[in-house]
């Protein structure tokens, strides 16, 4: 009996062993299947995610709700043109032709105060302007008699940059021409290339002049696809100004062949990639990409520190603004100071609630590469509210890259060099639209040899 009972406690402990080994298991598991859902949780607004591979989820907003009606709002002013806007124009000679139309005025009406009300319209007219060249001396007729203008020219390169293809181009003019002007794609190409060699030999370097002298930069990069091919396009831009280059790589080698940041001096503002932090003499994390994150943690966690940390941040950015409309260009170092003890405390506080429930949170693993990330880097999380001209977020920088976005999405790039002219003419657009500039009549002097910016 002894032997049996001795027998039977090994079975036992051999047992024990199997089913704390099966408990083990299936709290993985569990922790796996709850992970997972998290990962399916995801979107634009907990996570880094971009906003097109949301689909038809719904994502949380956290715009507070309202029951005002779409549209126009009580008390804000409207854009409608006015009398006054027309008569401003007329007056200063921006209207090209002012054509008056009397109606209904008959014998009984004609001594009466008339009612002026104005229709603001644009024609299309097709129009040939005759060259006559007398040489000095006796000469062989031009082997091609016929051009075409620059008017026509940058019109086909506004529309391709508006996301419109080649082919819907040559069948928006002729269209619009009643069909007298039937261009060939291989003409409007070339009017897109020819525009974008002219722009990289004068206003394209001028952006980089103008940038390599700014205070601060926001950087990012996006993916695009060159016949099935991944390639990156890098952003460089400020408020004012917009550099773009294509390469086939990411990292340090891309931006050491296209040289720019080796010679930059200032602060650059970037979403965490860690290669920029070989670059400029200090770096500013964006912000907006934390709110994401700790959004993250509120919602698939019970841990209280991330959503008080929303609140330090927003409070900050707040504070910040605040002292701006006071004409403030700094905060107190004491202030300072307490946003920064506050901000440690958090990180404590996050660090404790990970310890205690270690063992069943899913989303432990992105929780804590989060706490480590905003302990290491509080410096440049924080530099928005040391320095007022650095910026809370790297907004700018992902509005300069969804113009690329876009183009993807209605078709592709064929070769590496009608992505490089894309680049090329995209930067000079955007430092236009930055700068109110008009995009038709700086292209048509660019073409007449009168850059914009030089």
């Amino acid at each position: 009996m002894a032997l049996d009972i001795s027998m039977l406690r090994k079975d036992l402990q051999k047992e024990r062993k199997s089913h704390d080994k099966d408990r083990k298991k299936i709290e993985e598991l569990l922790l796996e299947i709850e992970r997972l859902k998290n990962n399916k949780k995801k979107d634009s607004n907990n996570s880094s995610k971009p906003s097109s591979t949301n689909g038809f989820k719904k994502v949380n907003n956290n715009r507070e709700k309202s029951d005002k009606k779409c549209g126009g709002q009580v008390g804000h002013k409207g854009s409608t043109l006015t009398k006054e806007d027309i008569d401003k124009m007329i007056s200063n000679g921006e209207i090209d032709e002012i054509i008056e139309v009397e109606e209904n005025k008959t014998e009984d009406n004609k001594n009466l105060v008339p009612i002026i009300t104005y229709e603001y319209d644009i024609e299309i007219k097709r129009k040939v302007i005759k060259h006559i060249t007398y040489p000095k001396k006796p000469t062989n007729i031009l082997k091609s008699p016929v051009s075409y203008g620059n008017n026509l020219k940058v019109i086909c390169n506004i529309l391709g940059m508006k996301y419109m293809s080649i082919d819907g181009i040559k069948a928006f003019i002729s269209e619009i021409t009643n069909h007298k002007i039937n261009l060939s794609k291989g003409t409007i190409y070339a009017w897109k290339e020819d525009i974008s060699n002219k722009l990289n030999k004068s206003e394209y370097k001028k952006i980089q002049d103008i940038l390599l002298n700014s205070l601060v930069l926001h950087v990012d990069e996006t993916t695009i696809k060159i016949n099935g091919e991944q390639y990156y396009i890098h952003s460089i831009s400020n408020d004012t100004h917009t550099l773009q280059y294509v390469n086939k790589k990411r990292g340090e080698d891309a931006i050491k062949e296209f040289g720019f940041l080796e010679n930059y001096q200032g602060i650059l503002v970037h979403d965490h990639f860690m290669m920029y932090y070989s670059y400029g003499i200090d770096n500013a994390e964006c912000n907006v990409h934390i709110l994401r994150y700790l959004n993250g943690v509120c919602e698939f966690t019970n841990h209280t520190w991330s959503k008080q940390m929303k609140e330090l941040l927003l409070e900050a950015k707040a504070r910040k603004e605040e002292l701006i409309s006071l004409e403030k260009d700094s905060i107190n170092e004491n202030e300072y100071n307490d946003y920064k003890k506050r901000y440690l405390d958090l990180i404590r506080l996050g660090k404790n609630e990970y310890k205690q429930d270690y063992k069943t949170n899913a989303y432990k693993d992105e929780e804590i590469r989060l706490l480590n990330r905003m302990e290491k880097y509080i410096h440049n999380h924080l530099l928005f509210l040391e320095k007022f001209y650095v910026p809370f977020s790297n907004n700018r920088a992902e509005a300069d890259v969804r113009h690329v976005k876009i183009v993807q999405k209605i078709g592709k790039f064929r070769s590496i060099d009608g992505a490089i002219n894309y680049v090329i003419t995209r930067s000079c657009y955007s430092t236009y639209q930055k700068n109110r500039v008009s995009i038709f009549d700086s292209l048509k002097s660019l073409l007449n040899g009168e850059p914009t910016l030089i």
